[in-house]
């Protein structure tokens, strides 16, 4: 029988989202699909992040390969497209903003426009190290042996999509898989598919490289909490602990087209003393509508 420990329910002036927090001990949902090689495991998922611009001609290329390993990785890997830095600022050729508060955020702590796009990171591993931001030529082996890995924890994501009043409400439900004693904090993000604008694609003939009619996916937008995210357990999470959080009464923009946004939901070691700090521990994503 479930037992419900706490309930706290707080008020998020920033974004004016409602944020109700529900926090089980020893609950046994039903076995999930797995996404590896042995039943009745969950598997690690992976966040992929390529840091771009519309004025990097050479971030095309890094964005083929992305929607590639979508294919190779089908249901085991999150992309996400981060527009920060100066290839991201616009001008009168490349007027579109695709630049977010949280991406800027991003970029500024993890350098990543700083050495030079195309280039990204997966599951954020390595903080701190040579190692950390990674030329996209090498995301299919990382993905490969991330994915390989069983998972800490589990994400489920439900949503609910106001068409009349564009507001979303997100239910993130995390599960500890494991004994997990170190600090663990949630990230909720909505990002956007299917965007038509300008970019510069050195791929392509000179004459023919500046693209009016590119389509950007995995596009963030925007934060749902917070750029780094609030903290999932209060305390140390036992094997099967799960706690609810819920985001009442986010504004999705009228100009976004909700039929191709996602929610994305990841779990990160917050702690800055741990040799894993910032790495994405398990990712999930979920259509809006």
């Amino acid at each position: 029988m479930k037992k419900i420990i706490s309930k706290i329910t707080s008020l998020l002036f920033l974004i004016g989202v409602n944020v109700s927090c529900d926090y089980v001990t020893n609950v046994n949902p039903p076995v999930e699909p797995t996404t590896g090689p042995v039943s009745n495991v969950i598997y690690r998922k992976v966040l992929v992040e390529d840091y771009t611009g519309h004025k990097c001609g050479n971030c095309p290329a890094a964005a083929v390969v992305l929607s590639g390993l979508e294919t190779t990785f089908s249901g085991k890997i999150v992309p996400l497209a981060i527009h920060a830095g100066f290839f991201a600022t616009t001008n009168v050729a490349y007027p579109t903003s695709f630049t977010t508060t949280a991406g800027n955020a991003y970029d500024v702590l993890f350098g990543n426009s700083a050495a030079g796009n195309p280039n990204g990171l997966v599951n954020r591993v390595g903080y701190g190290t040579g190692s950390f931001i990674k030329a996209y030529s090498i995301w299919s082996s990382e993905v490969a042996i991330l994915a390989a890995q069983p998972a800490k924890f589990q994400i489920k994501i439900k949503n609910t999509f106001n068409t009349a009043t564009n507001l979303l409400n997100t239910d993130i439900t995390v599960k500890s898989l494991a004994s997990n004693l170190g600090t663990y904090k949630l990230v909720v993000l909505l990002s956007q598919d299917g965007i038509i604008a300008e970019q510069l694609n050195y791929t392509l003939p000179v004459g023919s490289q500046n693209v009016l009619n590119y389509e950007f996916n995995h596009v963030l937008r925007g934060a749902i909490n917070s750029e780094w995210g609030d903290l999932v357990f209060p305390a140390a999470a036992s094997i099967n602990d799960s706690v609810v959080k819920s985001f009442t009464g986010f504004s999705v923009n009228s100009t976004y087209d909700a039929a191709k946004c996602h929610v994305i939901a990841f779990v990160y070691d917050a702690d800055a003393a741990s040799s894993t700090f910032y790495e994405v521990l398990q990712v999930e994503e979920e259509k809006v509508k």
